[in-house]
């Protein structure tokens, strides 16, 4: 006979401590989460009550780069071949706009320096904002290089001295800035090859731009003072486009070793466009300025056979810039939809002012009226881009992605 099988009895007592242990657990967890909760909340809480005061502690050199383009862009349209009127007007009011912005700037960069303390030796020492002090120097540039298209029509003949002084306080300045700033990343901070980027030329530009600053101004100056002038455009011209040579050498191996920079860093490919650039069009702007002051006078081919030295010159630069420009066109179009907007979104327009300005130049030198259509509209796309470029800006600033903790230059 089977008798059915009478299953073990449960000890229900065990079965309690286990619910009571799984219950605690679950408890604990949602306490937890809880926390974590409230935490994100006062977190949140903490950022949202951030002050304008705050904020301006994140008010970087970066900002300059805002000036630095909008002087270029004035800069290009004083000088496009296809003119219609108005487009002389609308350049000076770019140019007073660009004054008051660089006033603006300038004065709430000081008022960050003041109201935090240690602020201005941070922001030298830390090259991510550091690099941006250059910016300074070449909004500077640019405004004197404006001068001498609107400035110089409506003011009196003090200008032209006025100009000349300011040539040499800035040349100057740009001398120390390329010694001493290279002396601080030598010694300060040390940075990595393998993240090396166009930027890294910044410190040199500003010395790089006396060529350009010399070819705008000398030729509104006497022969006893041009030629002075027109040595020291030269003089650095070659200095930065040299040590622009070198930090290329880094680029292109960081390049082919490490990859394309991240997406957020890929607008600063656009530097490597401006040393070529500025130099053609300084060397076609010079030996202009050497025929146009009669410096050579007692040996009249010396300024033919410049010009034609500058105009060669000029065309092998401007391939080279053509070349940077497409590697960091495609780089960005790739990455445009992953990219938000930082400061150096304007690397889009002030390099390549010195591009269009360069591709104008070569094609009156070849009287050309094809290549100028291109520099034309070349100009107009930086006019609309900048104004693009604007509107992004004010909506970052709004959208708390730039000036707010931990997003901007400073926080590197």
């Amino acid at each position: 006979m089977v008798y059915p099988q009478i299953s073990k009895p449960m000890n229900y007592q065990y079965a309690d401590k286990e619910r009571e242990r799984f219950g605690r657990e679950i408890r604990e967890e949602t306490i937890k989460i809880q926390s974590i909760s409230i935490d994100h909340e006062k977190e949140e809480a903490v950022i949202g009550s951030v002050s304008l005061r705050d904020r301006l502690k994140h008010f970087t050199f970066a900002w300059y780069a805002m000036t630095m383009s909008t002087g270029g862009v004035a800069f290009v349209l004083s000088v496009i071949p296809n003119r219609f009127d108005g487009l002389t007007g609308l350049g000076t009011a770019i140019f007073i706009l660009n004054l008051f912005l660089f006033t603006c700037v300038t004065i709430t960069i000081c008022s960050r320096f003041i109201l935090h303390p240690g602020t201005l030796k941070h922001s030298l020492t830390n090259p991510h904002e550091g690099f941006f002090f250059a910016t300074f120097w070449l909004s500077l540039a640019t405004m004197i290089t404006n001068t001498t298209t609107y400035g110089i029509p409506n003011t009196g003949p003090w200008i032209i001295t006025a100009l000349r002084l300011a040539f040499w306080v800035y040349t100057i300045c740009a001398t120390l800035l390329a010694i001493f700033y290279y002396h601080v990343l030598f010694t300060v901070k040390k940075l990595v090859l393998t993240n090396a980027l166009p930027g890294w030329v910044l410190p040199i530009f500003p010395a790089m731009l006396v060529g350009t600053l010399a070819s705008a101004i000398a030729k509104i100056q006497p022969a006893e003072h041009a030629l002075p002038i027109l040595v020291a455009g030269l003089s650095y011209q070659g200095l930065g486009m040299m040590v622009a040579i070198m930090m290329y050498g880094l680029y292109f191996g960081r390049l082919l070793t490490s990859g394309l920079p991240l997406d957020m860093s890929r607008p600063a490919m656009f530097i490597a466009v401006g040393p070529p650039s500025f130099t053609a069009l300084a060397f076609i702007g010079m030996a202009q300025d050497v025929a146009t002051t009669k410096i050579f006078s007692t040996y009249p081919l010396i300024p033919d056979l410049l010009q034609i030295l500058a105009l060669i010159a000029a065309i092998s630069l401007w391939v080279l810039a053509f070349w940077f420009f497409s590697i960091a066109l495609v780089a960005t179009i790739e990455a445009v939809g992953r990219n938000d907007f930082h400061m150096n979104w304007y690397a889009y327009v002030f390099p390549n002012v010195g591009f269009t300005i360069a591709t104008i130049k070569i094609g009156e030198r070849l009287d050309s009226r094809a290549i100028q259509g291109v520099g034309s509209g070349m100009g107009a796309v930086l006019f609309f881009l900048l104004v693009l470029i604007y509107g992004c800006h004010v909506r970052a600033v709004l959208q708390r992605k730039i000036c707010w903790p931990g997003k901007d230059e400073d926080a590197h």
